[in-house]
C-alpha cells in the first residue's frame, strides 16, 4: 500500500492560493468523486479547513507509475 499526501497550509501559501483550492460542503462531494476516478486512486480523503487543504490517497502502486 502506498499512500500519498499533498496539502498546503498557512505556512506553505498565501491565503489567495489558499482560497482557490479550499472546497465547501457543495463542492466538496464532487472534488472527491472526480479524486477517486484518477487511475491508480484506491480511497482518498479531502480534508479542507479556513487554513489547510490536505489530500490523502491509498494509491495502487502499479499503476502510479
Amino acid at each position: 500500500m502506498e499512500l500519498v499526501v499533498y496539502g498546503i497550509n498557512h505556512n506553505t501559501a498565501p491565503v489567495g492560493i489558499r482560497e482557490t483550492i479550499a472546497f465547501n460542503a457543495d463542492t466538496l462531494p464532487k472534488a472527491l468523486d472526480s479524486l477517486k476516478s484518477e487511475l491508480g486512486i484506491v480511497e482518498a480523503v479531502i480534508v479542507s479547513t479556513c487554513n489547510r487543504t490536505e489530500l490523502y490517497c491509498h494509491i495502487d502502486g502499479e499503476d502510479s507509475s
